[in-house]
């Protein structure tokens, strides 16, 4: 089907007014837990623009999405629901790379350049339907972002996620090193940031999970990026877009005071992970191997962080 709005109150008068508030689905489970932890952020509703993304075909997703979003028709200065109606793209084959058109990525990479149509405001805020973020996320990194004129976006912190309550796992931003070759296209080495980082730093790439952003600054990363010519790993795609947005002259920053909660549905059960679940990683390339070796805890017997497992609870 052809994408769409499946609902859209959006006056064109107040097309550029304000800011929006982008929330991305791919995942029915995740609904009610993502939009109860919505209603409780501090956000200046009646100036900001809810755009909800719903990146999939599932029409079960869609009427959920609908349900939540005619349920705060008035809370915003508008309400917009959007449908891709992508097929998932998931190929299971041992250690083989697949390819970018087959990846889940190329949804993702499918939804920026929509993003970049279907934003109007000079500002946004976006978040994924796996992130909590804490109450005071928006203002907090808003204030940092106006604060710093060249900033394309300002990241919280959000770390990795997995099936295992019991597993480390890196946050997502990070220090490169690419290839020198810019026709190579190939990530060196990525090291994720130590979680006793403090303050605002100026990062070389990072996920997008939760962030507040500059419009024309932030979609800059689309210039020029071609991620199916450069067959890059299925977990670079958001490293190579905000790279792209340090090449077009653009910074991005992480505030490590803002931490929030990233959410992984495993059987019958959620994870929560958070800070006292996450450690200092690095992926290598290994050019002997034609292959990455992934997820390497940096120097583990000089962490004397305390460990906890995630949180979890029963669906």
């Amino acid at each position: 089907m052809e994408r769409k709005f499946l609902i859209d109150n959006l006056e064109r008068k107040d097309n550029d007014v304000g800011s929006t508030l982008i929330c991305c689905f791919s995942r029915k489970i995740f609904v009610p837990i993502f939009f109860k932890a919505l209603d409780q952020m501090d956000l200046p509703r009646d100036n900001i623009h809810l755009l909800v993304y719903d990146n999939t075909g599932d029409p079960s997703l869609a009427e959920d999405l609908k349900e939540a979003c005619q349920s705060r028709l008035t809370d915003y200065k508008s309400v917009r629901l959007y449908k891709s109606y992508l097929p998932p793209r998931y190929k299971v084959s041992g250690t083989e790379q697949p390819k970018f058109a087959e990846s889940k990525i190329f949804n993702i990479f499918e939804m920026w350049k929509d993003l970049a149509e279907l934003v109007h405001t000079d500002t946004f805020f976006q978040l994924e339907d796996d992130t909590i973020a804490p109450q005071e996320a928006y203002t907090k990194l808003f204030s940092v972002l106006n604060s710093i004129p060249k900033a394309a976006l300002i990241t919280g912190i959000s770390t990795g996620r997995h099936a295992d309550p019991f597993h480390k796992v890196k946050l997502g931003v990070y220090d490169l090193k690419v290839c020198p070759r810019k026709h190579m296209h190939q990530i060196l080495e990525r090291i994720s940031f130590d979680p006793e980082t403090k303050g605002v730093v100026p990062v070389m790439a990072c996920g997008v999970y939760c962030f507040a952003a500059r419009t024309k600054p932030f979609f800059s990363g689309l210039i020029n990026f071609t991620p199916e010519k450069w067959d890059i790993p299925y977990w670079a795609l958001d490293v190579w877009f905000t790279r792209n947005m340090r090449n077009q002259g653009y910074g991005v920053y992480a505030d490590f005071d803002v931490w929030c909660t990233h959410l992984h549905a495993a059987g019958n059960r959620i994870n929560a992970f958070g800070k006292d679940q996450a450690v200092q990683k690095a992926d290598m390339w290994l050019p002997e191997y034609d292959n990455y070796a992934l997820d390497i805890e940096v120097c583990p017997k000089e962490n004397k962080r305390e460990f906890k497992p995630a949180p979890t609870w029963e669906i």
